[in-house]
């Protein structure tokens, strides 16, 4: 089996590779000028000759750096060096939404990524950049509590009228693509929700809504599927799902601010709705001690009416010797 040659980058010492698609690698580096860590995506050199690769491959870098955003993946540098496109940006340590949804998540963790990463694509969507491509591969963590939105390598700036992917052809991901990524129709910002909303749903029950026998089955459960129903347990975010999860863009949230809104809304309902219970309960607890204290006194009260004390009590007996 062939194995990739470690590019030789100026600046950069590659250490390891740390992750690996169709068309680029991305390797751990060290940027010697500032000793510090960054992940180094270097186009895979098979397509670093083919001219749409290769402008796609550079207008992501292009993209990422003009979004600054604390849950969007920080940019440092990008260029070509013997041929080698590459760009060097923040190195996510602390893994992704993949691996965490493998080890499991309560429902507070999960709205708070996806709050996070609504934020995110809200802001990218501002700036005319439809991501396209979101997963839970594609959520990475800078820290324990920080999710951040990388692999910007199939976003499209809605300004840029270049066209780099041929009219009716499917760009995504299949598990997580909208119905009107995979009928090749256009898109805009309201597919991205889709995809978030697929990634919401997996997070919360460990299971994608539409699973097909393959790539193609899959899309077209996407298209023509019912929305699944969410446990009992997880109920209250069910209109989230239906709404995420229209077949239309126009019956789904109109941007991420009103996504963000709603997934809140059902955390705070539920906590609501869980504090009287819990009122309930302690004021159960302490009616039954007053009860309890009630009824102990009237014994004592009875006791203390009907036992004899010393001078009512009979005379001893006087023994005749």
């Amino acid at each position: 089996m062939a194995t990739t040659e470690t590019p030789q980058i100026p600046g950069y010492r590659i250490e390891r590779i740390i992750g690996k698609g169709a068309m680029s690698t991305v390797y751990l580096a060290v940027q010697e000028s500032l000793d510090r860590p960054v992940a180094l995506k270097v186009l895979e050199p098979g397509l670093a000759a083919d001219p749409t690769f290769n402008k796609r491959f550079v207008k992501e870098g292009k993209i990422v750096a003009k979004l600054a955003h604390p849950h969007i993946v920080t940019i440092y540098d990008t260029g070509v060096y013997q041929d080698c496109s590459y760009i060097a940006m923040e190195y996510l340590e602390a893994g992704t939404l993949k691996e965490r949804i493998k080890a499991g998540l309560s429902p507070e963790q999960v709205v708070k990524i996806l709050v996070q990463i609504a934020q995110a694509l809200g802001y990218a969507h501002r700036q005319n950049c439809i991501h396209r491509d979101i997963k839970p591969a594609n959520i990475m963590f800078r820290d324990p509590n920080t999710a951040v939105l990388s692999d910007f390598g199939i976003a499209k700036n809605l300004e840029d009228k270049t066209q780099l992917t041929a009219a009716g052809w499917r760009i995504g991901t299949p598990n997580y693509m909208s119905p009107e990524q995979a009928l090749g129709k256009p898109v805009d910002a309201r597919c991205d929700l889709y995809s978030l909303g697929v990634v919401f749903y997996e997070a919360l029950t460990g299971s994608r809504p539409f699973k097909g026998a393959d790539a193609f089955e899959t899309a077209i459960l996407h298209v023509k599927g019912p929305i699944p129903t969410l446990p009992e347990p997880l109920r209250r975010f069910q209109p989230v799902i239906d709404r995420v999860l229209a077949k239309t863009p126009e019956a789904r949230f109109a941007n991420a601010e009103e996504l963000v809104q709603a997934a809140q809304q059902a955390v705070t309902a539920a906590t609501v709705t869980a504090i009287p219970a819990q009122q309930g309960q302690r004021w159960s607890f302490w009616l039954l001690v007053a009860l309890l204290t009630m009824a102990l006194a009237g014994l004592g009260a009875l006791a203390w009416h009907y036992w004899p004390t010393a001078a009512e009590a009979p005379p001893t007996p006087i023994q005749l010797r």
